[in-house]
């Protein structure tokens, strides 16, 4: 179930034809989902966010922390420089490590000449369906992942979302593109979110009304991992605001954010040349204004639709319900 089978979200933007982050052309996403009961119980993984060309020609991008108890990998480098040169990875806080060195070697097979890289692995912590602390996740692994990109992926408990919660519900991995015009020119703007954040009592999802049957209490802290990318041309300056702005998706579903969240937005362009005319149209403060706009709506769409993607799961500390659990009704 994704949201817009139940109602259309306020925002009244055009979707791609997916309604994914890869209605970006140039973007697919894969992962490498491990369930198992015995002799550990796991619900982890990894996902890839696969940038055409990006080992060989870094593109622009930019980050934000909204509130900071993650341990996310490669966003000083980011931050200094305002580019991303690998594809970005996603998976739990205990596996970052593995993740990266599976990346890293990866690209130094494909990349013979290559002696620096910074791989981007962000995270959240699955801890309370999978046993976070048996390391499951092994550096192998990240090439599974790789061989599974695609445009049409999976939404909702696979890859690195497979033992995540929100909201008190089944998080997990989520997806959603907006198409903004400019000028008589259409532009794509798709996120991808890794949504394990935030208390039941705090949900509220636009146009929907819930019923009474609350998630989980098991979470209430958790972190929210939002990526964003369009084939706008913004500068790395301009996409520093669009990534800040991403975080405003947090407040619009009642959340107010959490002592103990990691709630982190990269966000990056694939349009490599800019005119003269490109950027006078992006420092408009109309456009950029309307981009804001696009981006929180694609990120509160994605992070809903993490949820309503995702079956109830039973791991390894308790059951979580899935938000289709509950009764959702037009209001």
């Amino acid at each position: 179930m994704r949201f817009r089978e139940l109602v259309s979200p306020p925002d009244a933007y055009e979707t791609g034809p997916l309604n994914k982050i890869t209605d970006l052309e140039g973007i697919e996403v894969g992962h490498f989902t491990l369930i198992e009961d015995a002799p550990r119980c796991l619900r982890t993984g990894i996902s890839i966010v696969r940038i055409s060309g990006v080992y060989g020609s870094p593109i622009p991008a930019a980050c934000s922390v909204f509130n900071g108890y993650g341990k996310s990998m490669g966003l000083v480098q980011i931050e200094e420089l305002g580019t991303v040169e690998s594809d970005i990875f996603l998976t739990n806080t205990l596996s970052i490590g593995a993740v990266q060195q599976g990346a890293a070697k990866l690209a130094l097979e494909d990349n013979p000449e290559m002696t620096s890289l910074n791989v981007v692995v962000m995270e959240c912590n699955d801890g309370y369906l999978s046993d976070i602390r048996s390391l499951s996740i092994r550096e192998e692994m990240v090439s599974k992942a790789v061989m599974d990109a695609r445009k049409d992926f999976a939404l909702g408990s696979c890859g690195a979302g497979t033992g995540m919660i929100c909201f008190g519900y089944k998080g997990g991995i989520g997806s959603s593109s907006r198409i903004i015009e400019f000028d008589g020119r259409k532009y794509t703007v798709g996120a991808i979110v890794l949504s394990n954040f935030g208390r039941s009592s705090d949900l509220r999802i636009p146009s929907l009304e819930l019923s009474n049957d609350s998630g989980s209490s098991a979470q209430g802290a958790g972190s929210l991992i939002m990526i964003l990318g369009t084939d706008l041309p913004l500068m790395p300056h301009q996409l520093k605001r669009v990534s800040r702005h991403m975080s405003l998706a947090i407040g619009l579903l009642g959340a107010p954010g959490h002592h103990g969240s990691g709630d982190i937005s990269l966000a990056f362009s694939t349009a490599r040349e800019y005119s003269l005319r490109d950027q006078r149209l992006m420092k408009n403060e109309n456009t950029i204004s309307e981009i804001f706009r696009a981006s929180a709506w694609a990120c509160v769409e994605a992070i809903v639709d993490s949820m309503l993607s995702s079956d109830s799961m039973t791991g390894f500390k308790g059951s979580v319900k899935s938000l289709k659990s509950a009764v959702i009704r037009k209001p």
